[in-house]
C-alpha cells in the first residue's frame, strides 16, 4: 500500500494510492469479482466496499456501483486498486521543538482528520507553499456523446492541479462513446456503462461513487476554459463555502452567473459549479424531473441559505443546444419547481407566475426557439 505517480503529465494520475495488495487482483491486474464488494479497511472507514458515513448522509459512498441490468462495462484506476484521497501538509509540535522544519504529508478524511502519513512522489515538484490538496471529483454523465466526449475528457485530465478524481457515468451508449472511454481508461478513476433512469439518476450515481471534498459535473459536450482552472481555484480552501460557481462562455459570449436570481430562473449553470461534497451527500437530484432537476437542487440550496461564493471568471465553455434551454418542457418544469417550492414567498410566486406565462407566449411567438430560461 503506497502512493504512486503513474504519470506526472495528467491530473488524474499524479496522486494514486494503492490501497490493495496483490491478493485482491486477478491476472489482468483488476480487483477480483468475488472480492470487489468485500473491501474492508477500518483506518480508511471502508466497510464492505462502502465508506462509513454520517447519519445525515442521504446515501452511502460506494467504491463500486452494484451491477445494473444490461451493463456494458466498468473500469478505471479504481478497478485496479488505486484510490484517491485529500491531503494535508503538517509540521508536528515535536518536530518543531527539535528544530526540524521538514514537512509531513498526511491523508485526511472528509472532516480533515489525519488518517495516514504518506510520502509524496518526488517527481511531482510540489510548491513549498502548498499545504492542502483537497480531492476534486469531476463527474461526466454521457449518452451517445462520441462527438465531443474526447475534448471533455482531455480538458479534465490535462488540468495542472495535482489531485483530481474523474468519474464517467455512461447510460449504455450505442455509438462510439464506450470506445473513447476505454481509450482513456488509465486516466479515468471509475467508469460504468449501463442503462439508467435519466440524467439525474446518472448524476446521483456519480455522487454515490465520488470521494472528493468538492464535486463538479462537466457535461459530455462541454470543457473547462483552460488547464489552469482547478489549480487557480483550489489554492484557496473555501472551508466555509457550500457552492462555488463562476461564469460560462457560450457562442463566444460570457454569460454571467448570479445566485441571487435563482428564485426566478436557473441563474447559475451546473457545469460551472463546484458543490461541497458534504452538501452533495445530504441532498440529491430529483430524478422525477427530466430537465429541471439541477434547478430544483440549487433553488433548494438557496432557500436553505447555503453559502454561495462566486468567482468572477469563466469556468466552462458550453456548447449551444441541449433540451434544458430549448424546449417548452423546460419552461413547464421550471414553473413546476417554483410552484412547489416558492408558495410561501407570495411576491416571488406571483412574479414567477407572470414570467411563466410570458415565457410560454415568447416561446410560441419565436417559433419554438429558446425562451432564455
Amino acid at each position: 500500500m503506497k502512493m504512486e505517480c503513474l504519470n506526472k503529465n495528467y491530473s488524474t494520475t499524479k496522486l494514486c494510492y494503492k490501497l490493495l495488495d496483490g491478493s485482491f487482483l486477478d491476472m489482468d491486474g483488476k480487483i477480483k469479482a468475488e472480492l470487489k464488494f468485500k473491501i474492508n479497511n477500518p483506518k480508511f472507514k471502508i466497510q464492505n466496499s462502502k465508506l462509513i458515513g454520517k447519519p445525515e448522509d442521504k446515501f452511502e459512498t460506494m467504491l463500486f456501483l452494484p451491477e445494473g441490468e444490461e451493463r456494458k462495462g466498468e473500469g478505471g484506476l479504481r478497478t485496479k486498486g488505486y484510490f484517491k484521497h485529500s491531503y494535508k501538509k503538517v509540521v508536528s509540535d515535536k518536530r518543531q521543538e527539535i528544530g526540524d522544519k521538514s514537512d509531513e504529508w498526511w491523508i485526511v478524511d472528509r472532516d480533515d482528520n489525519l488518517v495516514k502519513k504518506v510520502e509524496m512522489p518526488e517527481n511531482l515538484n510540489l510548491p513549498s507553499t502548498t499545504y492542502h490538496l483537497p480531492l476534486i471529483s469531476i463527474i461526466t454523465v454521457v449518452y451517445n456523446g462520441e462527438k465531443y466526449l474526447e475534448e471533455t475528457i482531455k480538458s479534465v485530465i490535462n488540468q495542472t492541479y495535482h489531485n483530481v478524481e474523474y468519474i464517467i457515468i455512461d447510460g449504455g451508449s450505442t455509438d462510439g462513446t464506450l470506445g473513447i472511454i476505454k481509450k482513456y481508461e488509465n486516466y479515468i478513476d471509475y467508469w460504468v456503462s449501463e442503462p439508467d433512469e435519466g440524467i439525474y439518476d446518472a448524476m446521483n450515481k456519480g455522487i454515490l461513487t465520488a470521494r472528493g471534498k468538492w464535486i463538479a459535473f462537466l457535461n459530455s459536450d462541454d470543457k473547462f476554459i483552460n488547464c489552469y482552472l482547478l489549480n487557480n481555484l483550489f489554492i484557496y480552501l473555501f472551508s466555509d463555502v457550500d457552492i462555488l460557481y463562476g461564469n460560462i462562455l457560450k457562442n463566444g459570449k460570457i454569460k454571467k452567473a448570479y445566485h441571487n436570481f435563482l428564485y426566478f430562473y436557473m441563474s447559475i449553470k451546473h457545469p460551472a459549479t463546484f458543490i461541497n461534497a458534504k452538501l452533495a451527500r445530504k441532498i440529491k437530484f430529483d430524478k422525477s424531473y427530466k430537465i429541471a432537476g439541477d434547478y430544483k437542487l440549487f433553488l433548494e440550496c438557496k432557500i436553505k441559505k447555503c453559502k454561495f461564493k462566486k468567482v468572477n471568471c469563466v469556468f466552462t465553455i458550453m456548447r449551444e443546444g441541449g433540451v434544458s434551454s430549448n424546449s417548452l418542457d423546460s419552461i413547464k418544469e421550471v414553473w413546476n419547481v417554483q410552484s412547489k417550492m416558492l408558495k410561501k414567498y407570495r411576491i416571488v410566486f406571483f412574479i414567477n407566475k407572470i414570467l411563466f406565462i410570458f415565457r410560454k407566449v415568447k416561446f410560441v411567438f419565436k417559433g419554438g426557439k429558446s425562451a432564455n430560461i
